[in-house]
Formats: structure tokens, C-alpha cells, sequence
């Protein structure tokens, strides 16, 4: 059931009312968030490596217009093997530019504050942060309405980040959707769900959902929305004829008692580290 929510938009240096409506609501978004110059830099990079990737694919670097690049680069990658776009996901995830993005020290600020931490003795741990890419009409890895309680570090206490990165989110290339006031329900009654193919699903009882207003929200480039990890939320399907990008992650409050950093396992697609050693020297 689709109804309105609240939407108020706040600037950073109004944290006070922010933090009110992040109490009440379960999620706030922060207006002007990131510099031009920051999304300009990152936009160039994800062309750039869309384009290294083309090459790699024995595919035609596309010159032009770069938002020409940032659809017809990924459909043209996807078409030929759905790895490469996978590539793509992985490799700018961990570029520069994208660092400086959720490095934004505002962000670590104004997170600390809504978690009442103490923003001298207190740390915070990115987890899966990401650009996330959505083709038009694929959703393979859309998920129904969720929380993120079991899709993150157990028993965490956390908070979410979603952002548009290259372009304005809309309901047409399926912006995020949030029942506002959801996250009061601490962790509710879901069903886990494997899906061939697909991404698991760990679903929220529709009825619970149902008891909250839910809406999308449209948002426009340069603004930051920051949500609870109990709040119901999805995304929606991209029906329009772009490639949808947008900032998805969260950051763990380090001295919360149950939190400990998962170990990372990087796997290569190229030869490990062992099969260079053996290349290089046992010929």
C-alpha cells in the first residue's frame, strides 16, 4: 500500500532537527550533501573504467557523451557476460574518487551524532559500501520490502546510507522505497527466501509493512539519505532506458559490545597471486 510518508529536507548544519526526524521517522535526507567537483570526479572514473572494461571485453571504447557511456557501456557488457559488469561493481567500489565520496567527514559526523556517540572516543566501520548498478528492467538483485538486520554483521548497531551518484533517482529508474516509522518495530517477523538466479530474499511479513505509510523517494543528485538498519525498505524497478546509480553501504559503531569485523575474502578472477609465482618461475 503505497501512501505519504514525510519528507523534510534538512541541511547538514541543521543536525538538531534532523536527529528529531530521524527519531520519529527512521530516516532523514541531508539536502546539497556532496560537492560537484566530488560526484564530477567520480562520474569521470566510472566512464573511465566502464571503458577499460569494454577494452578487455575486445569491445569498442565509446567516445562522447558520457552518460552514452554509462548505459550503452553497461548493456553492451551485460549483453556479452554478466562478469564483466560484476568488474565494473568491484573495481570502483575500491577506486579513489569513490573513497572520497563515503570518507566525507560531514557524513562521519552527523552518523556519529545520530548514534549518540561521542565523536572524539567513538569509530565507525564502513560495511559494504558500494555504487550499485542497476540495468534497465533486470532485477535479478531487487529485493522485496527487508530489513538490512540479516544482510549485515549480526547485532550491530548501524546506520544505512543511500545516495543517487550520477544522476536524480526517480520513480521511473526505481528509486528507494521506505515505510516510514517501520524501524520502531525492532526486528520484525520475515521469511527467508533462496532464490535461483537471484539474490536471497529475506522478506518482512507484508501485514507489518502494511501497518506503515510507504512511499518512494525521489531524490536528486548531491543529496544523502541516512536510514536505520530496522527500517523497511526496497528498491524499485528500473522501467526507464537508463542505467541507475546509487550509493548504497553503512557504518558500524566499532565499541558497540556485540560488534567484531568479519574477515574479508578477496577471491580473484584473473590467476591468484600462487599461479603469477608459478608462471614467473616454474616454467
Amino acid at each position: 500500500m503505497i501512501s505519504n510518508i514525510p519528507v523534510d529536507r534538512f541541511c547538514v548544519t541543521d543536525k538538531e532537527n534532523a536527529k528529531i526526524f530521524y527519531k520519529n521517522y527512521g530516516y532523514v535526507i541531508l539536502k546539497d550533501f556532496y560537492s560537484v567537483k566530488d560526484l564530477s570526479e567520480f562520474k569521470n572514473e566510472v566512464v573511465n573504467i566502464i571503458n577499460a572494461y569494454l577494452i578487455k571485453a575486445k569491445l569498442p571504447a565509446i567516445t562522447g557523451s558520457q552518460d552514452k557511456v554509462l548505459t550503452d557501456g553497461i548493456n553492451q557488457l551485460e549483453k556479452l557476460d554478466h562478469d564483466y559488469v560484476a568488474a565494473v561493481y568491484d573495481t570502483i567500489f575500491q577506486s579513489p574518487s569513490f573513497f572520497r565520496i563515503i570518507g566525507n567527514k560531514s557524513s562521519e559526523n552527523l552518523i556519529k551524532f545520530l548514534l549518540d556517540l561521542d565523536m572524539q572516543k567513538n569509530s565507525l566501520y564502513g560495511h559494504t559500501n558500494r555504487c550499485r548498478i542497476d540495468p534497465p528492467r533486470d532485477n535479478r538483485r531487487t529485493y522485496g520490502w527487508h530489513q538490512e538486520v540479516f544482510y549485515t554483521i549480526p547485532e550491530g548497531n548501524y546506520i544505512q546510507t543511500w545516495a543517487p551518484l550520477l544522476f536524480d533517482t526517480t520513480i521511473k529508474n526505481g528509486t528507494i522505497e521506505i515505510a516510514a516509522g517501520s524501524h520502531k518495530e525492532g526486528i520484525a517477523k520475515q521469511s527467508w527466501n533462496e532464490v535461483e538466479g537471484g539474490a536471497t530474499q529475506i522478506i518482512v511479513d507484508p501485514k507489518i509493512v502494511d501497518k506503515y505509510p510507504n512511499s518512494p523517494l525521489e531524490m536528486k543528485l548531491g543529496e544523502l539519505l541516512l536510514f536505520s538498519g530496522y527500517l523497511f525498505h526496497r528498491s524499485g524497478n528500473n522501467i526507464s532506458d537508463h542505467v541507475r546509480y546509487s550509493l548504497v553501504g553503512m557504518f558500524h559503531d566499532v565499541s558497540y559490545v556485540p560488534f567484531t569485523a568479519p574477515k574479508l575474502n578477496f577471491q580473484y578472477r584473473g590467476i591468484t597471486p600462487q599461479n603469477f609465482y608459478n608462471k614467473t618461475f616454474l616454467k
